[in-house]
């Protein structure tokens, strides 16, 4: 069954080296990512499907949520055979029909502003090359940017597809989650698990162009073990009252031993959410309107890149992101870089340093005497129980004038685990 390092349609923690269960990222965004990958006649590959990091094999061919994008790599740095075992269609075949859903809940709290989330991911193999996938979300806070905004929100609801003869070709269709599938990164992108600040989760500039939780169409192909390539058409706007196919995101991922680079880009227009730098508000467009209009056009630019290093069990990540209002003929960016440092006091536990800097456009920010929007953090994150962590921040903000302190709390564990059907 021919896998690839970037197996899953939505993966985050792509290394490209034997990241053990020390690179955990969130299950339940590993679930998003990885919504049917490498599917055969009788056997449903569930790759992971947004988060980013954990390890947790059930069947050789189903990728819990836990699975990450670096233990893939590592998997798969060897080539794969062309057909799957026996061992893999007998086992495969026993999960059809079965769902499986996955509890998390996460307390973050930063200075003063609290945020939490209780979400539900479920699963469910209807044929061998057809998925189906749902997720819950109940917010509160603006801490996580792969959530839609506070109270109850569908997240996702869609089918995904694997050609039998095809099993690295896969397409989905419905209400995606896209930052499960663009700008992935092992290091910096899962708020309940890696940093804490949005500016290390998914890039700025690309959430400021509709990469999030939006209804449309997704192919991803992984082309070889070192090439992943995706396309999305979608609708700028959640609401099924006013879809229109109005927006496009493309990515290109390429490997390099343990390196791997994304490029990504976006074309949409405003929905009426007036997301972009901050000092966009300052822009004059005549009788009395400053900032967006609803419909201007937009278009982001984003690179993400990662290495691996495993004797120290360090990672690296760097990124920039490139936002423009077309319409408006004004634009911003951002930037971040920082590592991680795995297994380093105990096994399973995580530290890490990043400087970032929020979308923004220099120029204007000057003109205007603002501050830089800037952010220094370090966190560790470690496991305290088998399905319960924590971590503790410290960030410096806006040119170091501002001092935030935090902890968070996580638990994620499995309600119906694959091979158990309800009775």
């Amino acid at each position: 069954m021919p896998s690839s390092p970037f197996s899953s349609p939505a993966e985050t923690p792509a290394i490209a080296v034997q990241l053990d269960q020390s690179v955990q990222l969130d299950q339940s965004v590993q679930l998003k990512q990885s919504v049917v990958s490498s599917v055969d006649a009788s056997s449903i590959q569930v790759a992971q499907t947004t988060p980013v990091d954990s390890p947790r094999q059930i069947p050789p061919e189903i990728v819990p949520a836990e699975a990450s994008d670096s233990l893939r790599l590592a998997q798969t740095s060897q080539p794969s055979p062309s057909q799957p075992s026996e061992k893999v269609l007998k086992e495969g075949s026993l999960v059809l029909g079965s769902p499986y859903i996955r509890f998390q809940g996460v307390y973050l709290l930063q200075g003063d502003d609290s945020s939490a989330r209780a979400r539900l991911t479920g699963l469910y193999p209807i044929l061998p090359n057809l998925l189906f996938g749902a997720e819950v979300d109940l917010t509160t806070g603006n801490a996580f940017t792969d959530s839609p905004g506070t109270g109850l929100n569908l997240n996702e609801l869609y089918l995904a597809y694997s050609p039998p003869n095809l099993p690295n070709l896969r397409f989905v269709g419905g209400l995606m989650d896209l930052t499960s599938y663009f700008d992935r990164n092992s290091f910096a992108k899962d708020g309940t698990t890696h940093f804490f600040n949005p500016v290390f989760q998914t890039n700025p500039a690309l959430s400021a162009a509709n990469i999030g939780s939006r209804p449309g169409f997704l192919v991803n192909w992984s082309a070889t073990d070192y090439l992943d390539i995706k396309a999305a058409a979608f609708s700028a706007n959640r609401n099924l009252g006013d879809f229109a196919i109005n927006s496009f995101a493309g990515e290109i991922g390429i490997r390099f031993d343990n390196a791997i680079i994304r490029g990504t880009y976006v074309n949409t227009k405003d929905n009426g959410r007036r997301t972009g730098f901050d000092e966009i508000f300052a822009i004059p467009r005549g009788n009395g309107d400053y900032g967006f209009r609803y419909g201007d056009r937009e278009e982001a630019f984003g690179v993400n890149a990662e290495y691996y290093i495993p004797s120290i069990r360090m990672g690296l990540f760097g990124r920039y992101g490139k936002y423009n209002n077309i319409t408006l003929g004004e634009g911003g960016d951002t930037f971040s870089v920082g590592a991680n440092f795995l297994d380093l006091f105990m096994p399973k536990d995580r530290l890490g340093i990043g400087y970032g800097r929020q979308l923004s456009n220099s120029e204007l920010r000057r003109q205007l005497g603002d501050k830089v929007p800037d952010v220094l953090e370090v966190f560790y994150d470690f496991q305290v129980l088998p399905n319960l962590r924590a971590g503790v921040t410290f960030q410096e903000r806006n040119q170091f004038s501002e001092t935030i302190f935090g902890f968070r709390v996580k638990t994620e564990f499995d309600l119906v685990p694959f091979r158990r059907p309800f009775r």
